[in-house]
Order: structure tokens, then C-alpha cells, then sequence
């Protein structure tokens, strides 16, 4: 009885904690000067790391990438039904996939463009394991977004999720045109965002996060006012 009790202790978190991690989360997810200087920080690192062939360059560039935040408030839009919170991470996330995949191209065009890039295996199994990953990596960055007792996780998450990497070498592999490689990591980037609001979803759903539909439709009001008056 008493391990049940430990077990769904991870699942207690009060209001006051479900309201906070939903203002910090639209705030990191502000497409502000901070948020694009680091996207494309993050791209340069990465691409550097493709073209190389170095994984450690490129862990250190999913470290620096802010993708995941605008991901996660389309999983809580979904989960308390406030669908309109959906529209701004949407477009967000899709300018920052286009701003990654310029840095790389462009950075492929001045010092070539590999034939292969061999992080990215083409196989089922590969594309499989990486949206395993997602949904797992999906479920722990909502827990430590949400539980700020194991906040200090989210570097490790941020290695794990593997967002800007299929985006880098899709950037790349545009300029030799290799359209293996680039159906190989389009599916790998769609697998993983499909994977990562999966596993965001079920964490905010066990954590009641239903709950917070007014603070989210708050927010998501708050945002869109920001974005026509700026």
C-alpha cells in the first residue's frame, strides 16, 4: 500500500504548480529575440556536428535548441481542449523547422554536402526507435515542467529529443538533392514531434491538467494580442 502511495505521489501537483508551469511555458515559448537567437545558435551547432560527423557537436547543439516548449503547449491546448492555443506554437514551430534547415543549407552549400549522413539510418526500425524515444522524452519534459523538483532533468531530456538534428541533415542534404536521406529525416522529424506531443499528452492528462483550461485560454488570448499589436 504504501509503494502505491509513493508511485502516484509523482501525480500529486497542486494548482498554484499547475498554474506556473503553464505561464512558463507560454514564456519560453515567446518567439522573441532570446528564442531565435538560440534556435539558431543551435542550428549552426548542429549543422557543424552533420558535417563533421561528430555526435558530440551535435549533442551540444540539441542542448542549446528551444523547440521542445511550443511543442509541449500544443500538447496542454489538445489536452484541455483551448484549441485555440494551438495556432501560435503551430506557426512557431514551423518557422523555426524552416529557419533550421536555411542555416543548414546554406552552411552545406559553403563547405559541401556529404553523400551520407550516418546518424541517420533508412530503416523502419530506426524511424520506430526514434518515435519510441519521443513519446518517452515527451512524457518526462512535462513531468519536469510540471514537478519542479526534478527540473534539473531537462538537459538530458533536450539531448534526447532529437528535433533539430533530422531538420540540420534535411537542410544539408538538400543541396546534393538526396532524396533517400531526405524522406528518411522528414519521417524522423514528423515521428518525433508526433511522439513527443503523444507522450505530453497522456503526462498532462494523469496530472489533471484539464483543470487549467482558464489559465491556458488566458494565455493563449494574452499571446495573440502580443502578436497583432507587435
Amino acid at each position: 500500500m504504501a509503494n502505491e502511495k509513493n508511485i502516484l505521489k509523482i501525480l500529486e501537483i497542486t494548482k498554484t504548480d499547475q498554474y506556473s508551469t503553464v505561464e512558463e511555458l507560454f514564456e519560453k515559448s515567446r518567439p522573441n529575440s532570446i528564442y531565435y537567437t538560440l534556435l539558431i545558435l543551435s542550428s549552426f551547432i548542429v549543422a557543424c556536428g552533420l558535417l563533421l560527423d561528430n555526435s558530440t557537436i551535435v549533442i551540444g547543439g540539441m542542448l542549446v535548441a528551444p523547440l521542445l516548449t511550443p511543442i509541449l503547449i500544443m500538447a496542454l491546448g489538445i489536452v484541455v481542449g483551448e484549441f485555440k492555443a494551438l495556432k501560435a506554437p503551430t506557426i512557431l514551430i514551423l518557422k523555426s523547422a524552416l529557419t533550421v534547415v536555411v542555416v543548414s543549407f546554406l552552411l552545406a552549400i559553403l563547405f559541401g554536402s556529404p553523400e551520407t549522413i550516418s546518424i541517420f539510418e533508412n530503416s523502419l526500425r530506426v524511424a520506430i526507435l526514434y518515435f519510441i524515444v519521443a513519446i518517452a522524452s515527451g512524457m518526462a519534459a512535462t513531468f519536469a515542467w510540471a514537478r519542479k523538483d526534478i527540473m534539473d532533468i531537462l538537459p538530458g531530456i533536450a539531448i534526447a529529443v532529437s528535433l533539430v538534428p533530422p531538420l540540420s541533415a534535411l537542410g544539408i542534404s538538400l543541396v546534393s538533392l538526396n532524396l533517400e536521406i531526405i524522406r528518411t529525416v522528414f519521417a524522423i522529424f514528423v515521428f518525433n514531434l508526433i511522439g513527443i506531443v503523444l507522450g505530453s499528452l497522456v503526462v498532462f492528462s494523469l496530472l489533471r491538467f484539464q483543470k487549467a483550461q482558464k489559465i491556458v485560454a488566458k494565455e493563449a488570448d494574452a499571446q495573440e494580442t502580443k502578436e497583432k499589436t507587435s
